[in-house]
């Protein structure tokens, strides 16, 4: 069974998470999440705004145009910790309650072979991002040490059509 830094791992270096991907159509997501998200029922327009839907500290939004646009992974509460989402099978609950540093996620980046590079647009005072050749921008807060971020703690992983590419 998959552990939920193993899904984060997983969507950072791939762009899908647990089947989900952007451009997928809000009704087949709102299927593989097994129905009643309301991700199937876009909002009319873009002025609208999203429809979104969460699970544990997965998140999923779909435009106007009926796809889903934005999909990521918020921390839960304060201790830095990430929820399981409870509708995605196969993966286990919280993930041992501790934080995760920038030195464990980007551990799991390169041990997948996931080239990434810092995200100045995201990237200012206490904030530090990183963006993966899928296009998931990270970004760590602090408590910390050091310049180099690795005591920085994930806060959250996302990707959108707004993405700027490479």
């Amino acid at each position: 069974m998959d552990t939920v830094l193993d899904l984060i791992a997983s969507f950072a270096a791939t762009g899908e998470a647990a089947g989900l991907r952007l451009g997928m159509p809000g009704g087949e997501a709102d299927a593989l999440l097994g129905g009643g998200t309301g991700l199937d029922r876009p909002p009319r327009s873009p002025a609208q705004g999203m429809t979104g839907f969460k699970d544990g500290s997965l998140e999923v939004w779909v435009g106007a145009d009926g796809t889903i646009g934005l999909l990521g992974f918020d921390r839960a509460g304060t201790d830095g910790g990430f929820l399981a989402p409870v509708r995605v099978g196969g993966v286990a609950g919280r993930e041992h309650g501790d934080a995760v540093t920038y030195g464990v996620i980007t551990g799991r980046l390169a041990a997948r072979g996931c080239a990434w590079r810092p995200d100045e647009a995201l990237t200012f005072d206490d904030q530090l991002a990183i963006r993966t050749e899928a296009e998931v921008s990270l970004t760590f807060t602090r408590p910390g040490s050091g310049s180099d971020g690795r005591g920085r703690l994930l806060a959250n992983l996302y990707t959108s059509w707004s993405a700027p590419a490479g």
